[in-house]
């Protein structure tokens, strides 16, 4: 094997994402939470079944009676459960309503500060068996015969990779670097070594249109990707996690991170959104809340006025300027994807030090009633207040908070609506029905803040809805980065009891949880991964620290990673499932 040495594991971050998200846990109906999601087949039941339809085991791995777990077939290896019974994974993984499947679109952010660096995507294989992996671009084949490595086990070195992906393995792939050919300034390059599927930048600079990387496995995968390639060295990294475009959907509302910052001139640090098409011939109609402003080849849209876009299959939209127009509504004739970006995002608006930032946002069906928020250990106090950002979707929302509505949070909110509060408590916030969903995130503030010391950067993360909770993920902890921390919340089980949380570091379930508001519905565990650069929180069965780690319980959770160092940051969800949690129909005249 081709061998690179003293690379920097970043790479892996900030993202290698869920692994295991295979499988849901059941809910019950009464907590405004979904039931159990799998795959109903009352269609097809005799009428003594009727009672007790089949659905899928949490694996996928065979078909069960719904009432006793009874199995009733066992799907063959190279077969998952599906809709319709045992079927190809892809099928079964494109009904399966998680972050898993077997197409991907991406593409990098949009920034002049450091444009043109290596650009990258993480691939896990999800399935039970090798995958292949294929990358193009609109109509190009890319060639990948020098662009995919792994990490060796327990290292920083990278090795390359040739053939499928085995099973449980995941793989860096190489999609792009431009070779200073846009700035030197903050340009990141690819290993030595390693060949970018392409030498090219692929995102305008401004708004504009482009093409994305088509990303397809031939199982079910996990994907993510890390702009630019480099952890804490490049000190303006962002990650976000990939859903797949099985899970896209025709309703969506624009969140941008973060407002444009002030310390930076012109169209250097501006927010902004990529909208991208998975079919030819798609028309994607935007009410936005303030003018969009027009660019070359690009019409503007006024305030308030439905405008439309064309869009063929690969390409995306992007629409980058000073004014901010999350919050705006978006309808499409085919699934879509949006995508939040900045090009260099303070956080407040006028203390250093920028990050370039991109997160995907899930579809405004996926959204959701309810979100438990808990912010990772302070950098420097245990005080530390962060900003929270909710979006409402539909007029008339009514918010109500567990133990008490933060300062500055809202308690009612009209469609597209956007509020910013701070605190550094943990929190329940829930609107009053499922079909009043909103939208939260959780931010990182700049290291130029009073008695931060540098430590962190501006970072954004899309909190899970508790309608989304997993009960299993796997995740890497960058150990390019002084600091990571785990944010674990549990909820209770369709039961009504908390089930144990087992952290393969921790050789065992997690202890000392804390309660997250007063209805006794969550609780929330912090867990140490690194600190200082070293290793992290000790437990009776073993020490955590940089690398992989794994998680999984009988009950449903979500885990959040925060990792940071000089003027660097990274946050991602370990992973979320991608129910359809909203029937509201949004309205773009």
């Amino acid at each position: 094997m081709t061998r690179i040495t003293q690379i920097s594991a970043a790479a892996f971050v900030s993202s290698a994402l869920v692994v295991s998200a295979l499988g849901a846990c059941a809910r019950s109906p009464s907590d405004g939470l979904p039931p159990d999601q799998g795959f109903d087949f009352t269609s097809d039941a005799a009428p003594e079944d009727a009672g007790c339809p089949l659905r899928c085991s949490l694996d996928l791995g065979s078909v069960v009676r719904s009432c006793d777990g009874t199995l009733v077939e066992q799907c063959p290896p190279e077969l998952a459960c599906g809709t319709t019974g045992c079927v190809a994974p892809c099928e079964a993984m494109a009904n399966a309503q998680s972050s898993l499947g077997c197409e991907f679109y991406a593409q990098p952010p949009q920034t002049t500060i450091g444009a043109g660096s290596c650009y990258a995507a993480y691939v896990i294989n999800a399935w039970h068996e090798p995958i292949t992996l294929d990358l193009a671009l609109g109509d190009r084949t890319l060639d990948l015969s020098n662009s995919v490595f792994r990490f060796k086990t327990g290292s920083a070195e990278l090795e390359a990779v040739s053939g499928p992906i085995q099973p449980n393995d995941a793989v860096v792939v190489f999609l792009s670097d431009a070779h200073r050919v846009l700035n030197a300034e903050g340009y990141t390059a690819c290993p030595d070594g390693a060949k970018p599927a392409i030498e090219e930048w692929t995102a305008p600079m401004a708004t504009g249109m482009g093409k994305s990387f088509r990303i397809t496995t031939s199982g079910p995968a996990a994907v993510s990707t890390i702009y630019p390639f480099g952890g804490a060295k490049s000190y303006f990294p962002t990650a976000t996690l990939l859903l797949p475009s099985a899970s896209w959907g025709t309703q969506h509302i624009l969140v941008e991170p973060w407002q444009r910052s002030l310390r930076i001139d012109g169209s250097l640090a501006v927010p902004g959104v990529q909208i991208v098409a998975r079919e030819d011939a798609t028309e994607v109609t935007i009410r936005p809340v303030k003018d969009i402003q027009p660019s070359t080849g690009i019409a503007g849209a006024p305030a308030g006025q439905s405008t439309v876009y064309k869009l063929g299959k690969g390409e995306f939209l992007q629409l980058a300027q000073s004014d901010e127009i999350s919050g705006s509504l978006v309808t499409s004739n085919k699934p879509i994807a949006t995508f939040g970006e900045h090009a260099c995002m303070d956080i407040p608006v006028g203390v250093a030090a920028c990050d370039v930032e991109q997160k995907q946002i899930p579809a405004f069906d996926q959204w959701g009633q309810e979100y438990a928020a808990v912010r990772y250990r302070g950098r420097t106090s245990k005080t530390e207040s962060i900003p929270y950002r909710i979006v409402a979707g539909i007029d008339g929302t009514k918010l109500s908070y567990d133990p008490a509505p933060p300062a500055g949070a809202p308690t009612t909110m009209a469609a597209g609506e956007v509020t910013t509060f701070w605190t550094d408590s943990p929190f329940v916030v829930r609107s009053q029905d499922v079909d009043h969903p909103i939208y939260l995130a959780a931010y990182m503030t700049g290291g130029g803040n009073p008695g931060l010391n540098r430590s962190g950067d501006p970072e954004a993360v899309n909190v899970v809805p508790t309608g989304q909770y997993m009960n299993a993920y796997s995740f890497y902890a960058d150990p390019t980065y002084e600091e990571t921390s785990l944010v674990v919340i549990r909820a209770k089980s369709e039961a009504g009891v908390f089930e144990d949380v087992t952290l393969e570091c921790a050789g065992g379930p997690l202890t000392d949880w804390q309660p997250l508001g007063t209805a006794g519905k969550f609780e929330y565990r912090l867990v140490d991964l690194i600190r200082a650069g070293g290793a992290g929180e000790t437990f009776p069965g073993g020490t955590c620290t940089k690398g992989l780690h794994r998680m999984n319980s009988k009950g449903p959770f979500t885990a959040t990673i925060w990792g940071w160092g000089v003027t660097a940051s990274y946050a991602y969800p370990g992973g979320m499932a991608q129910r359809t949690l909203v029937k509201t129909r949004l309205v773009v005249n």
